[in-house]
């Protein structure tokens, strides 16, 4: 009987027991367990089933002790329906161990009647069988492991076991299919529990003769066979070779163990025959070998044998041999050198062998009498070679086998120095010198710093290693070398505060502080003050913790260093508070650390703020409560952050806010323990307490009020989003749901009393029927991120149902939802269907769906709603077939199929269902018509594409082009409309009809490829019920196979194919780990159909080769199970690699697709595909040979195949870029462990190279000849990164043929080479490579070529680049190399005639410029001035000619004598700059303003002044030539704005004799970007130098000029202006805009002040820009406006948040501007004029839906939002303006024109949404953003027209013309506004941001 049926036994039973006995309190107690262990037996979630269990066992443990009281009978039903529930979780190890902890219970009252019970259980699985099934030996493992009773009856019982495990094994290895699935598996599992748990019975019979088992010895002979390759399963064979191992450990001598293991590696050697295990005879017949079953072996025996056996000695093998070294090491070594698909394996092993060692040291002596590490042996020097070779190893888990090694390899080694007295110790300098000579860059060098630093001491690794402190701060500037550089720091700290305390044990905290500081304090203020954020925020977060737990007196050290006022600063103060409160738990909140705080808070820089942030809402303790100042900030702080542009800051802003919610949550239930504590012993709860507690539960009630008002269509995509999330943490954190998909965070207990208090208080109705509104709303995003959550939240937290109406107007809306053409739509009705599918019940479906057809699957609302929704898509489909236009417009198919996929996958109770035997014959009928009907639609459309009518149609064989798409799509159009057929000449290609029907196609082809593979992967892992083999029949899922076929073959477009992709991913891994043959079989024969049409003739494709026919191969291959050899893969890439290098056809067409080009194609696609992972890396060098060989193929189209390959291979075996610069070190291995993890290619690349060099020198007919596959290998060499090896290195045998290539006639080949030589020249060889390359050009003798010396010099530069930016080079380095090329002077004189090779040298002497004699640079400077006074236009030689790289040349002259300027600031350079900017050539200028602009070099104010008062001067000039270039003014403009921008060097101003110049200069300009069309960039530039010299001609002060900037300025802030404009605006803005502002405030000139109040009108638009950029760039300007009111420095200004600049700016418009009338003005302009009443009759007209929306000019912007922040002030405004006349006038001018249609808008309202309690239309008008604007201004405006009347009645000012009063319209307001709000589209929530004299900010009425 199974346990459900036991379980219903036993209730029955406990029932009449407790009528009957006199114990009820204990059969109730009885039933509840039973109920409990029910509900964990019917759960579908893992969480959940352990919650129940977890309740079970603590129900039971309470009871246990009544049970001892009751008789044997009846206690009995209980204990088999404990045991049945045991048997039913054998898969389950947590589960059964939960119930074990039950059985023990019952054993110590009941300990016979349970053992009879378990020994009944155990017997019946070997009693009638011979064969023990999966379940039968996963319960034996279960029981063995376990259970003491299952122990102890196998014990008893161990022949006949071994029995049946024996005829089992021998079963399943006969069968191909079991024996490469999970049975083999289990039986090699059973075998190897079995050995571990009983070593004492199973000893005798393998070592004793007379016990001799024969069930053993076949035991034996089939793990043998498993592990030499009987399966191909390598989980199974790793599994066996650990079971061989235990058996060995049965021996209870070790030499007769060891002599054992030696036989089996003679088996492995030797071959089949007779091996001796002990007294087992086993004959053994050996496999095809595949290096794997060496691996198995010693792996095995490394994990688990027992030491005394693997250091015994062999008395059979050579003298003082144990097995250890002389038969596992050699076994490790081989392993270790086989490139085989194993790597993970390979290093495991030798991570272990070591380990074993260490272990077995006193052993090892002991047999060999000395050391095992000696100096310079092979043993060392292997395992040396082993660990730096695979250092960097880009084989997942490598990396940390490759530490462990290391760590026992030095400890061993300091073991055996210590144990033989040994005081030199070797080897740790070398390896301490080998760490410190490889570059920076590479991670694999801090790992082994780290291990080897308490060997050594810190201060001789800091004194050897000089460069660390900055190497740890590039690494943490270096995102994946972060946690190496921290987990350095963190060790060198440790070690430095062990060894300070050791040598003085009366050291302070403050004393050790001190010490620290003088060696680590410039370090860490570098990073925590670096404009870098990543170095910054990895400091914070790592070197900043680490240094504060360690020397907590640090503090005050790093406080003193952080202060400052500079963005930097303020980042790394909050960040020491941080951290501080974090460590301490306190934090002391001073005025003056309130006042940074807050300026931190409000801080332009996102990170400042999420610090300041997690500040607030951090604590060491979550219940410790915040305090009313924190919670002050925060309701400061959250109405400005919710529409951030940052998704990682949204993220982060949640989290943070979760914290303070958690730490509100479990305070208040303190607090509410404590209450309730003292409520009991009739003490007084303190009013404090209270207070708390009423506090936390009003913020948690202000952020859910909060985040649901901002929910609303009204609200941008950023603002939504922000708001859910906050929304979702607090229902998270704030109710009682318990979710079973959160492993951590679960409700407190005592949550209940929370929520209970609140809500007696009238709070934290979160599932009110206004936060249900907003969420539907919400649903009906365009987004999906903004729709899934929505989604989810009412899924889990809301109430099981929706009301009634409100389900049935969604269903509606739905319907109409799933139908739109538009993708958008389409997809927020599947989640509106699958969503009201989880919150609907039976009474909600009758009245969805039609009595009849509801009726029959109402019992389950998953198959009811499938069943519609399959009925839907085929009406669908059928007016598809009738008319495709029609149907795509108003019925296409795709919404449905998104509402199927979502509603049958993403429903849990769905496959729940499909097994419950009463729904399965329905659940099959509908799957199955469901498939057919998929395939139908497929064939179909594919054939609309392909222009083929009707069933019998010819079939094409490849995809059809674009061309004949539009044809097909063309004529359906035509059909469609009733028209002939055009001549192509009349026919429009992208119509809107176009578009329909090609969104319509490929749309529902992507849905299908998901729907399908979703589908397939859902139901072949259910169990099907009893007498199906399958749930659905084979017939289905070739249907499904056919159509991915089709699809994947005949499609072009890449969405399509790409979705297709996915689910047929999903359809092939589904199939191939099945255990059906006829299912694993399809993707067999799938791939062997495309391989077979691969190398077949192919049709013309001139567009898009290739097409989805890879991702038919990719999808395939990686379907196969990782643990398996992944023989489909081997292969299809075989197959292949042997079509890719048949020689191509004589007469081959180029228009076809040829078979070797498609060949390269797949292998570029399998090689990118992530899902193979490492399983691709042993076919790179046949890949790579290849892709070299079709470099050089006629064929252009194998060499595009080729390329695309090489990119593919690169990526691959290099990793991922880290970096945007394609040559980055970070994004290399060093040429030592690549060529280690390959090593046929190098000579395979080798040999390319010399054939290159052959050849590169021999001109055929006058042309030089380029080998193909050279820029293809240098580029590869480059991507390297220089390693730590010497010359006797892997790589340096590339090292000559790239010194030869030097003299390649071709440049790009010359300059390759000379990157290319970079990462092949050791680093510790970079001296003397560059010596000779130096000693090269100089060698008497030898005459070098032209090419030669200039590639000669392009290396000796690449190398000294890399040389400067690592510093690894040595002073005396530098020294040396500067005297030899010092001697080559010549070089960059007139008697070097080559531009380019003067040019390489001078780049060369710019690096070394620091280490050459001083007369050297003289001479030098001479040279560069005078070569530069020869280009001036005056001096210039008429006859000269035009040379290749002169500008080069000109360019590098110019720089260097800019670089001179800035290093000397001598007024001499100066000058010659200046003199240079002024008369040279153009290209000599363009050169220096290109050095200004780019500002990498730190300047002198007097060079930067100079050059501004150059560029001044000369700018009149230059604007008034006839011919202006557009390209150098543009870049002269942006140097000038470059050199004013900052504001110290505006404080200058303009020299008097000037000022003309400048106001004609902006007169000018302006007329140019007023009457010109100067382009975007120059515009941009002409904008910003326009406001620079407004502020730079301080007495500038021409009103028409002022007017004409602001016009312009208005034109370009327009949102349609292009985002060039914008930024040009915002950045005049910032640039001269508070200056303006400034300067209008000392006077009473209206002109002014309007000048005034349309900039910052400017600044209100522009912040709320699309672009992020412009916003942040407006926010200066309002930081500006806002600080200029202070007597603060310019300096101090701390740049503010855009939100809080938008609200800045209208307080300073309040404050110092309500008396001007455009301030009134411009503020209403904000408001937007929307008609609600045309938009709600637009809204019900239910019109056409065409395919695109109309994009809005600006979708960041929210005029409902910004609707509603401006009412306070405009309220505040009307106060204030009631005593002018002239606005009075106004405002009544604007009171006439406004309030009758403000009424009949009003009106209108109540009428539309009085008419039905809620409808459909009511529904689509929540998801309507327009309507939400148009309500939401309305509201708006009619609050500022009841508040003026209220002001002219209270006046007795007269309004006439105006035919309502103020009461009259408030009242009509008040009915409108409360019926919105039922509606959902009105909040009645307010926001306060703080800035506003109106308390609450004003609500709306």
């Amino acid at each position: 009987m199974g346990a459900a049926q036991e379980a219903q036994a036993c209730l029955a039973f406990y029932r009449q027991l407790g009528q009957r006995e006199a114990r009820p309190g204990l059969c109730r107690a009885v039933l509840a367990f039973l109920d409990k262990l029910q509900q964990f037996a019917g759960g579908s979630v893992k969480r959940c089933k352990d919650k129940n269990l977890e309740e079970a066992l603590l129900l039971f443990q309470e009871m246990s002790k009544g049970l001892w009281e009751l008789d044997d009978a009846d206690v009995l039903p209980l204990v088999r329906c404990v045991l049945a529930f045991q048997m039913e979780t054998t898969s389950s190890s947590s589960s059964f161990h939960k119930l074990e902890q039950i059985i023990k219970k019952l054993l110590e009252g009941k300990e016979s009647l349970v053992a009879e019970q378990v020994n009944k259980l155990m017997s019946s699985l070997t009693e009638y069988k011979q064969v023990l099934s999966p379940g039968d030996l996963q319960t034996v493992c279960m029981f063995m492991e376990e259970s003491s009773l299952g122990r102890q009856h196998w014990r008893l019982n161990l022949a006949t076991l071994l029995q049946r495990v024996a005829a089992t094994l021998n079963l399943v290895l006969q069968d191909p299919t079991a024996r490469s699935g999970k049975w083999s598996y289990i039986a090699v599992k059973t075998c190897l529990q079995l050995f571990q748990v009983m070593p004492r019975e199973v000893s005798p019979l393998v070592w004793h003769e007379a016990k001799n088992s024969e069930a053993l010895q076949s035991i034996l002979g089939s793990l043998l066979q498993v592990i030499l390759g009987q399966t191909v399963n390598k989980d199974t064979r790793l599994l066996a070779g650990t079971a061989v191992s235990m058996l060995v450990n049965t021996a209870a001598e070790p030499e007769r163990g060891a002599k054992a293991v030696l036989t089996l590696f003679q088996l492995i050697h030797q071959g089949p025959g007779e091996l001796r295990f002990g007294e087992l005879k086993v004959e053994t017949s050996v496999l095809s070998s595949d290096g794997l079953e060496k691996l198995v072996l010693t792996r095995g025996l490394l994990t688990c044998c027992k030491k005394e056996i693997l250091s015994s000695r062999l008395d059979s093998f050579q003298p003082q041999a144990c097995l250890l070294l002389d038969v596992l090491f050699p076994a490790v070594w081989a392993v270790s050198e086989e490139q085989k698909d194993y790597h993970y394996y390979r290093f495991q092993a030798f991570s272990l062998w070591l380990q074993r060692i260490l272990e077995s040291l006193p052993e090892i002596w002991k047999v060999k009498e000395s050391r095992v590490l000696v100096e310079n042996s092979e043993l060392l020097h292997r395992l040396n070679q082993f660990i730096w070779n695979n250092a960097e190893s880009p084989v997942e888990g490598a990396s940390e086998f490759i530490h462990s090694s290391f760590k026992h390899l030095l400890e061993i080694y300091h073991l055996e120095c210590h144990h033989f007295e040994d005081l030199e110790r070797p080897l740790y300098d070398k390896f301490l010198q080998r760490i410190i000579t490889m570059p920076w860059q590479v991670k694999a060098r801090y790992f082994p710093l780290c291990a080897i630093l308490p060997y050594v001491g810190t201060e001789k690794v800091l004194n050897t290693y000089k460069d660390l402190p900055q190497h740890l701060l590039n690494c943490l500037a270096t995102n994946h070398l972060c946690p190496a550089a921290s987990d350095m720091y963190k060790t060198i700290l440790q070690q430095q505060r062990r060894h300070w305390v050791e040598g003085d044990k009366r050291a302070t905290e403050e004393k050790l502080a001190q010490k620290w500081a003088l060696q680590w304090l410039p370090t860490l203020t570098t990073a925590l003050t670096s404009p870098i954020t990543f170095l910054q925020s990895n400091a914070s977060n790592y070197l900043l913790v680490w240094t504060l737990r360690l020397f907590p007196a640090s503090y005050a050290w790093l406080a003193e260093s952080c202060f400052g006022r500079d963005s930097a600063h303020l980042r790394a103060w909050v960040a020491l508070l941080n951290s501080h409160k974090i460590i301490t738990g306190a934090l002391s909140l001073d005025a003056e650390t309130l006042e940074r705080l807050s300026c931190c808070l409000h801080s332009r820089e996102e990170n400042i703020r999420l610090a300041a942030l997690g500040l607030l809402c951090c604590s060491p303790r979550t219940n410790q409560p915040l305090s009313e100042v924190e919670i002050r900030l925060l309701k400061e702080f959250l109405p400005l952050n919710l529409n951030c542009d940052s998704s990682s800051f949204r993220q982060l802003l949640q989290a943070a806010v979760k914290k303070a919610l958690v730490r509100l949550r479990d305070s208040s239930l303190s607090q509410l323990r404590c209450k309730m504590q003292s409520k009991a012993t009739e003490c007084s709860a303190s009013a404090d307490a209270e207070g708390a507690l009423a506090q936390a539960v009003d913020f948690v009630e202000w952020l859910l009020q909060l985040s649901v008002s901002f929910l609303t269509p009204g609200s941008n995509y950023q603002r939504k989003k922000t708001a859910l999330l906050l929304l979702a943490a607090v229902l998270e954190t704030c109710t009682d749901t318990w979710s079973p998909a959160r492993k951590k965070g679960q409700p407190p207990q005592n949550m209940a009393a929370l929520l209970s208090w609140a809500r007696q208080k009238g709070y934290w109705d979160f599932f009110s029927r206004s936060n249900l509104l907003a969420l539907l709303s919400c649903l009906q995003d365009s987004t999906n991120e903004v729709r899934d959550l929505a989604s989810e939240l009412l899924i889990h937290y809301f109430p099981p149902t929706f009301p009634e109406p409100t389900a049935v107007a969604l269903f509606e809306h739905a319907q109409e939802a799933v139908s739109s053409p538009r993708v958008q739509e389409a997809e927020a009705g599947a989640v509106l269907m699958k969503t009201i599918l989880q919150k609907s019940d039976s009474n909600t479906l009758k009245r969805i769906f039609p009595e009849g057809e509801a009726a029959p699957t109402l019992q389950h609302r998953g198959l009811c709603f499938a069943r519609y929704l399959l009925r839907m898509l085929q009406a669908h489909y059928t007016m598809a077939c009738q008319d495709l236009l029609q149907a795509a417009s108003t019925n296409p198919m795709h919404g449905v199929m998104v509402a199927l996929r979502r509603c049958l996958l993403e429903v849990p109770e769905g496959a729940v269902s499909m097994l419950k035997g009463e729904h399965v014959q329905s659940w099959q009928e509908l799957l199955r018509s469901l498939v057919m009907l998929l395939g139908d639609i497929s064939t179909f459309l594919l054939g609309v594409l392909q222009n083929r009518r009707g069933p019998n149609a010819s079939q094409q064989a490849a995809a059809p082009s674009f061309a004949d798409m539009g044809n097909a799509i063309g004529s359906l159009i035509m059909l469609g409309k009733g028209l002939e057929q055009q001549d192509e000449a009349d026919s429009v290609l992208l119509s809107e009809e176009h578009n329909l029907i090609l969104t319509c196609c490929w749309v529902s082809v992507k849905e299908i490829g998901l729907l399908l593979g979703g589908l397939v992967e859902k139901m072949l892992p259910l169990a099907p019920p009893a007498g199906l083999e399958l749930l659905l029949p084979l017939a289905v899922f070739k249907v499904a196979a056919r159509v991915f076929q089709e699809v994947l073959l005949k499609c072009r477009h890449w969405g399509a194919v790409e979705g297709c992709s996915m689910g047929f991913t999903k359809f092939c891994t589904a199939l191939l780990n099945h255990p059906h043959p006829e299912l694993q079989a399809m993707p067999r024969t799938m791939l062997a159909e495309g391989l077979e049409l691969l190398s077949g003739p192919r049709s013309s494709s001139i567009t898009r080769r290739a097409a989805g026919f890879p991702m038919l191969f990719l999808c395939i291959v990686v379907g196969e199970d990782a643990a398996k050899s992944r023989p489909l893969l081997a292969h299809c890439i075989q197959t292949l690699l042997a079509l890719a290098n048949t020689p191509l056809p004589q007469n081959w067409d180029q228009t076809l697709d040829l078979p070797q080009v498609s060949a390269l194609h797949v292998l570029q696609t399998l090689v990118r595909g992530s899902g193979l992972g490492t399983a691709l890396l042993q076919y790179v060098t046949p890949m790579m040979a290849l892709l070299l060989k079709a470099l050089g193929s006629p064929s252009w189209a194998m060499r595009n195949a080729a390329i695309q390959l090489f990119s593919a291979l690169t990526a691959r075996v290099l990793g991922p870029k880290r970096s945007r610069d394609d040559s980055c070190a970070q994004d290399g291995v060093s040429p030592q462990a690549f060529f280690s993890r390959y090593p046929q290619l190098r000579e395979i690349l080798l040999g390319e190279l010399h054939s290159a060099l052959e050849t590169a020198g021999k001109p055929e007919g006058g042309r030089f000849r380029l080998c193909p596959s050279l820029h293809a290998i240098l580029t590869l060499l480059a991507k390297l990164q220089p390693g730590a090896d010497g010359l006797s290195s892997l790589s340096t045998c590339f090292l000559e043929p790239l010194l030869q290539l030097a003299g390649n006639p071709i440049y790009a080949v010359r300059v390759m080479a000379a990157k290319a030589l970079v990462p092949v020249v050791p680093t510790a060889e970079f001296r003397k490579i560059l010596l000779r390359l130096a000693g090269d050009l100089t060698k008497p003798g030898i005459v070098l070529s032209h090419n030669t010396l200039h590639g000669r010099l392009l290396q000796i530069r690449a190398l000294l680049a890399y040389a400067a930016d690592t510093n690894c080079l040595s002073a005396d380095a530098r020294l040396a190399i500067a005297h030899q090329m010092g001697g080559q002077f010549w070089l960059v004189t007139p008697a070097q005639q080559c531009p380019l090779i003067r040019s390489a040298y001078l780049q060369i002497i710019f690096l070394l410029v620091g280490s050459c004699t001083q007369s050297f640079a003289k001479h030098l400077r001479e040279v560069v001035s005078s070569e530069l006074e020869s280009l001036k236009p005056g001096l210039k030689a008429r006859s000269s000619e035009l040379q290749v790289g002169s500008a080069v040349f000109h360019r590098v002259l110019a720089h260097f004598l800019c670089h001179e300027a800035a290093s000397l600031a001598g007024a001499e350079s100066v000058g010659a700059v200046c003199s240079l900017l002024q008369g040279a050539e153009a290209d000599i200028q363009t050169a220096i303003l290109t050095w200004v602009i780019d500002g990498k070099e730190e300047r002198s104010k007097d060079l930067e002044r100079s050059l501004q008062l150059t560029l001044l001067e000369n700018l009149q000039s230059l604007l008034l030539q006839d011919r202006r270039d557009k390209v150098f003014l543009k870049l002269y403009l942006e140097a000038l704005v470059h050199l004013c921008s900052n504001p110290s060097s505006q404080t200058h101003g303009v020299p008097h004799k000037l000022l003309g110049s400048v106001a004609a200069c902006v007169n000018v300009l302006l007329s140019m970007v007023e009457t010109e069309s100067p382009g975007p960039d120059l515009h941009f530039q002409a904008l910003c130098v326009i406001s620079l010299l407004f502020v730079l001609g301080s007495k500038l002060q021409d009103y028409p000029l002022l007017e004409r900037w602001c016009r312009v300025l208005e034109r370009a802030s327009r949102p349609s202006s292009s985002e060039m404009l914008r930024l040009a605006a915002a950045r005049s803005l910032k640039l001269a805009g508070a200056d303006m502002v400034q300067m209008t405030l000392g006077t009473s000139c209206p002109s002014r002040q309007s000048v005034a109040v349309r900039l910052m009108d400017m600044g209100i638009y522009l912040l709320q820009d699309e672009d992020q950029e412009v916003r942040r760039e407006a926010s200066v300007f309002a930081s500006l406006v806002q600080h200029m009111s202070g007597a603060q420095p310019w300096d101090s200004c701390v740049f503010i948040q855009g939100n809080r600049g938008l609200v800045c700016l209208l307080h300073v418009l309040l404050e110092k501007f309500w008396g001007c009338q455009e301030t009134f003005e411009a503020l209403l302009r904000h408001l937007p004029t929307l008609d609600v009443s045309s938009i709600l009759t637009e809204l019900e007209a239910n019109k056409a839906v065409s395919l695109y929306k109309e994009d809005e000019p600006n979708v960041f912007a929210e005029p409902a939002v910004l609707s509603q922040l401006l009412l306070p002030f405009l309220l505040q405004l009307l106060d204030r303006v009631c005593a002018s006349t002239q606005i009075c006038e106004f405002i009544q001018r604007w009171l006439r024109a406004t309030v009758p249609s403000i009424l009949h808008s009003l009106q209108h309202c109540r009428h539309w949404w009085s008419r039905d309690a809620i409808a459909p239309l009511h529904m689509k008008a929540l998801g309507c953003a327009k309507v939400h604007a148009a309500v939401t201004v309305l509201l708006v405006k009619a609050t500022l027209l009841v508040h003026v009347l209220d002001i002219l009645e209270k006046t007795h000012t007269s309004a006439s013309e105006i035919h309502c009063t103020s009461q009259e319209l408030r009242h009509e307001l008040v009915l409108v506004q409360e019926l919105l709000a039922q509606q959902g589209m009105a909040s009645t929530f307010s926001v306060d941001y703080g800035m506003t004299d109106t308390a609450a900010s004003v609500r709306i009425v």
